[in-house]
């Protein structure tokens, strides 16, 4: 692919050149993370599904699609459930200098989430695949063509889908929602905002009302509001400045508009919520607070129970993993908001505060208007996620004592256990899932941070080298490579609720050489229900109690 420079001159035309080609396979539910570099990156998805995070913008990409790493930026990878096979390709462009305008044009539409026929990129990425860099002659030069090849086919693909998007009435709003949250302060009439749309004024209204649940007027009010809100919160500026700021001329209009909102005025907001300091969310980004939150959304599932170990029960939460009859008493008042999360399920439930995934963090400036929203990174260790939520809570003191109490529990917990042990004993932690695919866990979360405890297992030294310095969750285990895995003195094998103990047994004796691991010929393999290695803190801490039990 050639293209002219922006000045006319035909000395130095614009092209890519692939610099490398590498195929990623996960067979099984894995974390990746990919590294900045110098150049940019084409990640083509061939089987399987995973949720991708590249420039704090969460994505869930399937089998076809095309995403855009740009060069100096880093991306965080899930694979979902089984097989993910996915091709990354490496390009870099040539006098880009010199071609600055063309370059932009072509990387933003690369960025726009690029789908092709599954098929076509099987194609592409096997003819693409070289097993020797250092390659050179015909064989690279026709590597280079079939990679400009599907550059250009991608581009065509990306050019009609930006057509049909200027057709399509949704994404002529949603343009004018952007232009909204950018310009609140300006004094916009639906006519001129319709216009902008280039749609008529009545299709407008009920395209706007359908997306967003209100007409324009309430929600330039909703985002002027929230700004002032924040003005109010982290400056020492009069009323009568913030209202100007936001839009409002007049301070009389803005202190019915803004109690009318809020359930108290502007200056009665300013003296509540300024005595809070400023709390770092998850992300890094700094923000002013209530003073005590009491109807809190919860967008993460995983880490819900991180809430619910501090008693406090949300409005409105993701529940997809809240079946367990642990957490049905504590959440029998807590709304559904879906996953994805609905941004106008989030908004009936009127919330004074969001708490917001990384996954989620696609939808912060949308909730953002509805109530101060804050980033949280669910990935992050249990005891720096509470004490994150303790700065966030204005609970610092309580989450300290909670996590002492923890700690303290756990040392007595082993203290009690050790006549059940041998001095030294090692222990691996293996996940059969319902799929007949096992992996080894051997990261320290879950049931780990309790099973590793300095007076608890040993982590066999074999294991501890098989650990990568980051990413990867869960090593998956090659049938013909069972006995370098499956090691230690005894074994902790989850298994998903709907999967028998007796069933995986069976399925598992059926593996070669699993009879033959120390741990089976001892009887020192216990079957556990995997809701028992969830890292949340609810049930961290109703672990820590069950444990004897559960270990027996």
């Amino acid at each position: 692919m050639f293209l002219p420079s922006s000045n006319g001159r035909s000395a130095s035309p614009l092209t890519f050149v692939l610099t490398d080609a590498l195929r990623l396979t996960c067979e099984g539910p894995e974390y990746l993370t990919l590294e900045q570099t110098d150049d940019h990156r084409l990640l083509l998805v061939l089987q399987g599904t995973l949720e991708a995070m590249i420039e704090q913008r969460a994505q869930s990409a399937g089998p076809g699609v095309c995403l855009l790493i740009v060069s100096g930026s880093e991306a965080s990878l899930i694979s979902q459930g089984a097989v993910c096979d996915v091709c990354l390709l490496s390009f870099t462009a040539l006098n880009a200098r010199a071609n600055g305008s063309a370059l932009q044009r072509i990387l933003k539409l690369l960025s726009g989430r690029a789908k092709l026929p599954a098929a076509v990129l099987h194609e592409y990425a096997d003819s693409l695949k070289c097993e020797d860099r250092h390659q050179d002659g015909l064989p690279r030069l026709g590597r280079q063509s079939r990679f400009l090849s599907l550059l250009s086919l991608l581009l065509e693909q990306c050019v009609l889908e930006e057509k049909e998007q200027l057709c399509d009435p949704k994404h002529a709003v949603k343009q004018t929602l952007s232009f909204m949250q950018k310009n609140y302060s300006l004094n916009l009439t639906i006519q001129q905002l319709a216009d902008m749309a280039r749609l008529p004024r009545w299709q407008y209204l009920r395209v706007f009302k359908k997306m967003t649940g209100s007409n324009p007027s309430s929600y330039i009010t909703r985002l002027r509001i929230e700004q002032a809100k924040r003005l109010l919160s982290d400056s020492d500026g009069q009323v009568w400045e913030v209202a100007h700021r936001v839009g409002y001329q007049d301070e009389h209009y803005f202190n019915r508009r803004f109690k009318l909102t809020t359930g108290i005025s502007p200056g009665q907001y300013a003296r509540i919520y300024s005595r809070r300091p400023a709390a770092t969310d998850g992300w890094g980004t700094p923000h002013r607070l209530p003073a005590q939150a009491e109807r809190i959304v919860y967008d993460d599932a995983g880490t819900l129970g991180d809430l619910l170990a501090l008693d406090i029960a949300p409005v409105g939460a993701n529940l997809r993993f809240c079946d367990n009859d642990s957490f049905t008493d504590k959440i029998q008042s807590t709304q559904e908001i879906g996953f994805p999360l609905d941004p106008d399920k989030i908004r009936t439930l009127n919330p004074d505060l969001v708490l917001l995934s990384r996954y989620g963090s696609e939808r912060h400036p949308e909730l953002s208007a509805i109530a101060p929203t804050i980033g949280l990174n669910e990935y992050a260790p249990m005891r720096l996620r509470m004490q994150k939520l303790g700065e966030v809570l204005g609970m610092r003191e309580r989450t300290r004592q909670w996590l002492d109490a923890y700690d303290i529990r756990r040392e007595h917990l082993w203290q009690r256990l050790q006549s059940r042990k041998a001095r030294h004993e090692s222990a691996t932690i293996l996940f059969y899932d319902s799929n007949g695919r096992l992996y080894l866990l051997h990261r320290l979360r879950g049931l780990a941070k309790l099973l590793y405890h300095p007076l608890g297992f040993r982590m066999d030294e074999r294991v501890q080298l098989l650990r990568p310095a980051r990413g990867h969750y869960y090593i998956s285990i090659a049938s013909d490579r069972l006995g370098e895995y499956a090691v230690g003195d005894r074994l902790f094998v989850f298994i998903r609720p709907e999967q028998r103990a007796s069933d995986s047994l069976a399925e598992l004796n059926r593996w070669p050489g699993w009879d033959r691991l120390p741990a089976v010929q001892t009887g020192k393999v216990h079957y556990l229900d995997s809701f028992w290695n969830s890292d949340d803190a609810f049930t961290s801490r109703l672990t820590l109690e069950r444990f004897p039990d559960l270990w027996s």
